[in-house]
């Protein structure tokens, strides 16, 4: 099986002070103004910095989105006029865009590692891939919503052809 690297976007010097400043923005200044984050974006953008399947993502169909994108859902909740990336909803996602799934980096090289030392049917692999995110949503001490979502990124990005069962494994975590 081929496993995927799962890492964070390496950042230019001037990128990374315009993070730095969206991130003051979005902290600290109301109303929001998301200037530094369209900038942002568009620099990733231009460089094609940004992995293609985390701009999937965003812009195709998601689980529980009953056959809309995150980009589509934006458009039509948009009634500022404003471009999405400025939206302080969306700093979320531009976060998503450069660091992946928001999962320490333990985490996310233990659900690699799983996949990496496939010894099993693929069933078996899935099951031991169940048991960990069930396991690590418990430990991390997750929201489901959160742990489904991030798990599921995860699992797309890591290149496992069954990221929705990793989801639902996520989801079925108690706590």
């Amino acid at each position: 099986m081929d496993v995927l690297e799962v890492k964070p976007v390496q950042l230019t010097d001037g990128e990374a002070k315009l993070r730095q400043h969206m991130e003051d923005d979005f902290a600290n200044n109301r109303p929001y103004t998301g200037r530094y984050a369209h900038r942002l974006l568009e620099s990733l953008h231009k460089r094609n910095a940004i992995p293609q399947v985390r701009i999937d993502t965003l812009t195709k169909p998601y689980p529980g989105g009953r056959g809309n994108s995150h980009v589509d859902v934006f458009k039509r909740n948009n009634h500022s006029g404003r471009p999405i990336s400025e939206l302080p909803t969306f700093v979320r996602y531009l976060r998503y865009l450069i660091d992946g799934p928001a999962l320490p980096v333990s985490t996310i090289e233990g659900f690699r590692k799983i996949m990496i030392n496939d010894a099993g049917t693929s069933g078996e692999v899935m099951e031991r891939l169940k048991t960990f995110v069930r396991s690590e949503t418990r430990k991390l001490r997750l929201s489901r919503d959160s742990a489904k979502e991030e798990f599921w990124k995860l699992a797309k990005e890591a290149g496992y052809s069954h990221a929705e069962i990793m989801r639902d494994a996520a989801s079925s975590a108690g706590k």
